[in-house]
């Protein structure tokens, strides 16, 4: 029976035209007993259908189901009233299709929805949505498909669209620090893309210099010409006229911003000033700005630094404290208190207790926190900076004032805000706790740490001691691979280098070198993942002439664990020289001076509650580097040793005169002038007669 419907709808559609000229539509449906033909149907905005009834009773609804009573929700209404068919068809009406979506129909007489008499037209546009995916671009069509507040890629519009190129989309995430999705969760991002639209068909050959065009974000769009080339704002439109039924698009070289954004983030906000230029350098130089410039509110796929708040002074401030510091700013760049300077500024809203105090904080167990926008600053609040000082505020109600430690600064310009932080601009330096740095009676000494990573010295960090007092806490930050810390000494001051190991220790080094720049010692990590040694009792301008030079002991510690809960303690001629700790690291070197005839003893005192005492062990050398004492076997506790010594006695010119001829000088093999002959060792002795003679002690 409905082979027999459809071609009786068929005949009624081949004679349609001729006998229904007042009908006139695209396409026709047909209604018959119970059914449209066809049921369903794919149109383009603009066609029209007309509908012709066959046979029977029937409307065309579009607006509620039938049975449901329930909306269709289609993009339009329609309804054609109830219409009695017959053979030659009878024309219910024509309805016109503009609006793409998908529309469905019943009859709402009788039984016919009962008896699914039913019809759906899809009205398919090839629209902005479809035109964007065939112009050859990558990043641009899924923000503006799937992050735009209004449809206004398929809305009928018609609209214009500025779209970036793939570059330009690169260009903005390296710009902003971002992945390249990360963008997408730029909290202004729906604001942003709709600055790249306008309503209205606006073709190539409709702009012109001076044109003004209305964004559908609200702000102006403007169009300029240079050497025949169109721009709009500062983008220029490399390809244009991509037209689609609802629109056109242009393809341009730069992504747009609408005004009163914020920054990209607060690191391109001090890049971009022009009173911030030595401030922009002195955080390249310590290797922040990539710290500053990571978008810890926009990139949440994985823990890191900020929100930050940055108290920014100006050029001018830096040059008043350089003068104040007895420097130029290149000499204040290069110092080695850079990093107090500049960490006084800095507020990390990323808090982990874990952390050394000088490390950046950048996984937030312990909280994260927003940056400080001065309406959330009050005279009681109190911040903690990268040196872990505590700033407070005074605000008055004019003025907003930062304490630091040794002075007071003021705002003079606030809540410069960027999507990672705000940044504060403000009059002075926040001046630091800084050591004094004067060279001493054996001249200024130095340090200089050194990595062959990218890391910095990744938490580890070396004491410097100088008289059992510690003067400086030397650190090698993330991105830098020297720095060198200096400190005056005095004749006799005893010095001790104190390696605390952080990670990746088998790439650090330091070197010593003393008042006249020459080298005293230097150590390195190395592949067994061993980091750098420790060294104790450096002794500044000791007089060899006094002395028979050096005994030194090396502690070691099998797994870095330092000697924990044990300490080696010597004693010279029987008398208690000193107590040795070491704190931390696989190894650590203390040196004393010998003198003639001194005899030294080694006592390890280790806990009796160590679990695993063969862990540790120690060595002993001479002047020379000759092993003494090896207490480092493996599996064994270390033993004491009694009875060390180096020069148990000596020979000088003066006490060594031939009774006969004047001894004149000694010489050792190599022909080296000799003051002392030590025992064990033969010389050469020279005779104002001129006669040599080999003599052993």
């Amino acid at each position: 029976m409905k082979k027999i419907s459809h071609l009786l709808s068929l005949l009624v559609f081949l004679t349609y035209k001729t006998c229904y000229a007042q009908c006139e539509a695209d396409t026709i449906v047909i209604l018959n007993n119970f059914e449209f033909v066809p049921s369903e149907l794919v149109l383009t905005p603009g066609q029209t259908v007309a509908f012709i009834n066959l046979e029977g009773i029937h409307s065309v609804n579009g607006i509620n189901n039938s049975i449901t009573g329930d909306s269709f929700n289609n993009p339009a209404d329609f309804f054609l009233n109830d219409t009695l068919g017959n053979f030659e068809g009878v024309c219910m009406g024509v309805i016109e299709f503009e609006t793409p979506g998908i529309y469905n129909f019943d009859s709402s007489v009788g039984f016919d929805a009962n008896a699914e008499m039913n019809l759906q037209i899809t009205v398919d546009a090839f629209d902005l949505a479809d035109l964007i995916q065939t112009i050859g671009l990558f990043n641009s069509p899924w923000a503006f498909q799937y992050y735009l507040p209004f449809p206004y890629m398929t809305d009928s519009g018609p609209w214009t669209l500025f779209v970036p190129n793939d570059q330009a989309v690169t260009d903005i995430l390296a710009y902003m620090s971002l992945g390249q999705f990360d963008a997408l969760a730029i909290p202004d991002f729906p604001e942003i893309l709709e600055y790249h639209i306008s309503p209205g068909l606006w073709l190539e050959e409709d702009l012109y210099d001076g044109l003004a065009l209305l964004s559908a974000q609200g702000q102006d769009l403007n169009i300029s010409e240079t050497n025949g080339a169109l721009f709009v704002e500062d983008a220029q439109i490399i390809s244009t006229n991509y037209s689609a039924y609802n629109g056109v698009i242009h393809v341009i070289d730069k992504c747009l911003a609408p005004n009163n954004l914020p920054g990209a983030h607060v690191m391109q906000v001090i890049t971009e000033s022009p009173n911030h230029e030595i401030l922009e350098s002195a955080i390249i130089e310590l290797a922040l700005n990539d710290e500053l410039s990571f978008q810890a509110t926009i990139d949440d796929s994985y823990d890191g630094p900020g929100p930050w708040t940055v108290f920014a002074p100006t050029d001018a401030a830096f040059q008043v404290f350089a003068e104040m510091m007895g420097m130029t700013i290149t000499e204040l760049l290069d110092s080695q208190f850079l990093y107090s300077i500049i960490s006084q500024h800095i507020i990390n809203g990323c808090v982990d207790d874990f952390n050394l105090f000088y490390e950046i904080d950048e996984d937030c167990f312990s909280g994260s926190y927003p940056a400080l926008e001065s309406s959330n600053i009050n005279s009681g609040t109190i911040a903690t900076n990268l040196d872990n000082e505590s700033l407070q505020f005074i605000v008055t109600d004019t003025t907003l004032s930062v304490i630091g430690e040794q002075n007071t600064v003021n705002i003079i310009e606030s809540d410069l805000f960027s999507y990672n932080g705000v940044v504060h601009v403000i009059d002075a330096i926040i001046e630091p706790k800084l050591p004094e740095v004067n060279p001493g009676s054996c001249g200024l000494w130095s340090v200089e740490l050194n990595t062959t990573s990218s890391e910095g010295w990744s938490g580890s960090q070396l004491e410097i001691v100088i008289n059992n007092v510690q003067i400086q806490t030397a650190i090698l930050l993330e991105g830098n691979q020297e720095s060198t810390y200096e400190f005056g000494m005095n004749v006799g001051d005893v010095l001790d280098l104190i390696y605390f190991p952080g990670s990746s220790i088998s790439s650090q080094s330091y070197k010593l070198f003393d008042g006249n720049n020459d080298l005293v010692l230097q150590t390195a990590g190395n592949t067994n993942n061993y980091g750098p040694s420790g060294f104790e009792g450096i002794t500044a301008c000791d007089n060899p002439k006094e002395t028979c030079g050096k005994i030194e002991i090396q502690l070691t510690s099998e797994f870095g664990y330092g000697w924990y809960f044990a300490e080696m303690n010597v004693y010279r001629n029987g008398e208690f020289e000193r107590s040795i700790e070491m704190p931390s690291g696989y190894s650590q070197y203390t040196s004393f001076t010998s003198y003639y005839g001194d005899s030294f003893d080694f006592y390890p005192n280790l806990n009796p509650a160590l679990f695993y005492p063969e862990e540790y062990g120690y060595k002993v050398y001479d002047n020379n580097g000759n092993t003494l004492v090896d207490e480092n076997s493996l599996n064994e506790s270390p033993e004491s040793v009694s009875g060390i010594s180096i020069c148990s006695s000596n020979v000088s010119i003066q006490e060594n005169q031939n009774i006969d001829y004047k001894l004149v000088k000694m010489f050792d093999l190599l022909g080296r002038e000799q003051t002392f002959h030590s025992s064990g060792n033969f010389l050469f002795y020279l005779y104002e007669n001129g006669e040599i003679r080999k003599v052993i002690r």
